[in-house]
């Protein structure tokens, strides 16, 4: 049985590194070390409770944790890596062992050297990766499953890396989407709050040197700028105390719903976040089927993935139906979710008894759907952030400029 150790330790050319590495006890680790040509400054058995003790403590835990929410990128190419080692006829053991030592992230390296520890005790290659469902989904660790039953790892992992893959590509697009317009809104915001918090007040102490009883648009943007100059504290404030109220209704069994209720039909977003729904349920249990799971097994799995949950009680309730001996397409279609067109291609796959197939063609159509989707509602968010800004800052224009009319037409 091997242990994690955190090790700081001198290269040939001097240069301090930090890292860890997988040995059965602190000798091994150190006769590692020195074999790799490194001289060990300091060594650790890795601590699971460690806590913060200073200020150096508290930077690495924030470290620690941004590496791990970048872990989880990581999947796609373990399963890649480890899908081309077994296909080359390496043993699963050895492919782990030599993928966790190419690892540059710590926390899935960790990750990667704990799975290897709990296969070397005797656990299953799916058992292992469930001690680790933060980053291994339930649909990951039950077509691992199904590999190890088959005798078909291999085939499994080229089709969860290619899985990964295309979840990843998707996310990536979204977030690439919708940069410019956050950008966008952020960059007019800052102007907005520059000539309310700098230039108002100015022309302001004009106009009350002036003594002259003011139009009223002018008199809000005034009040508005001395809110902000005065009270500006109140905004974070308040936007935190939103936020936090926000997460805690969350939180709440009926608030979640009436969330998810909320995003199915609210205009604009309903129209993607739909689509996404629909490729999430029929391209993951497309995969799911296509690598023979139970299709109740696959309905139970499916259901967590689309992060809904007044879908997830659609496909429970749909699953009943299916365990009472009616049709896929038929239980499906009861309850709505999924649109009558892909219903009916659902419906031809069970007539051809290809159902795995057709749902995974539904779910490469859904995916060129949301980038089309993505693109359009972006081409269209980023002229309405402009129009909005403009009226914003004309009405700001517009308010300074009413009161210098009215006295240039007094003195004419």
């Amino acid at each position: 049985m091997s242990m994690v150790y955190y090790y700081k330790a001198l290269n040939k050319k001097g240069q301090q590194i930090s890292d860890i590495i997988d040995a059965a006890n602190e000798v091994e680790a150190r006769k590692k070390l020195k074999s790799e040509g490194l001289y060990v400054v300091s060594i650790s058995q890795k601590s699971d409770s460690a806590s913060p003790t200073n200020l150096k403590s508290h930077i690495e835990l924030l470290v620690e944790r941004a590496n791990r929410s970048s872990a989880k990128k990581q999947v796609g190419l373990f399963s890649r890596q480890l899908a081309t080692l077994l296909k080359a006829g390496m043993p699963l053991l050895t492919a782990i062992a030599d993928i966790a030592e190419q690892i540059d992230n710590k926390v899935f390296k960790t990750i990667v050297i704990d799975v290897k520890q709990k296969i070397e005790e005797g656990y299953s290659f799916s058992n292992a990766l469930a001690f680790h469902r933060d980053f291994f989904s339930e649909l990951y660790i039950n077509m691992i499953r199904v590999g190890e039953s088959l005798g078909s790892l291999d085939e499994v992992m080229e089709r969860l890396a290619e899985m990964e893959e295309k979840n990843n590509i998707l996310k990536n697009k979204i977030r690439a989407a919708l940069w410019y317009p956050v950008f966008m809104l952020l960059f007019s915001s800052v102007i907005v709050v520059f000539l309310m918090v700098n230039i108002i007040p100015t022309i302001s102490q004009v106009f009350a040197e002036q003594k002259r009883d003011l139009p009223l648009p002018t008199k809000v943007v005034i009040a508005a700028s001395n809110f902000l100059s005065n009270f500006w504290f109140v905004i974070p404030i308040l936007a935190i105390l939103l936020y936090y109220l926000y997460k805690k209704y969350v939180a709440t069994p009926e608030g979640r719903r009436n969330i998810d209720d909320l995003l199915m039909k609210m205009p604009i977003v309903s129209r993607l976040y739909n689509k996404i729904i629909v490729y999430r349920f029929t391209f993951n249990l497309g995969v799911l089927l296509s690598n023979k799971v139970d299709i109740l097994k696959a309905f139970e799995i499916v259901k967590k993935i689309v992060n809904n949950v007044v879908v997830e009680e659609k496909i429970e309730n749909a699953a009943k139906k299916i365990q009472e001996g009616a049709p896929i397409s038929q239980s499906l279609n009861k309850y709505e979710f999924l649109p009558k067109l892909v219903i009916g291609m659902i419906s031809a796959g069970e007539a051809s008894d290809r159902v795995d197939e057709m749902l995974l063609n539904i779910g490469n159509v859904y995916e060129n759907e949301i980038d089309m989707v993505v693109t359009s509602l972006t081409g269209m968010v980023e002229p309405l952030i402009i129009i909005m800004m403009g009226i914003v800052i004309g009405i700001i224009v517009l308010s300074v400029m009413m009161p210098i009319m009215e006295m240039n037409l007094m003195v004419q």
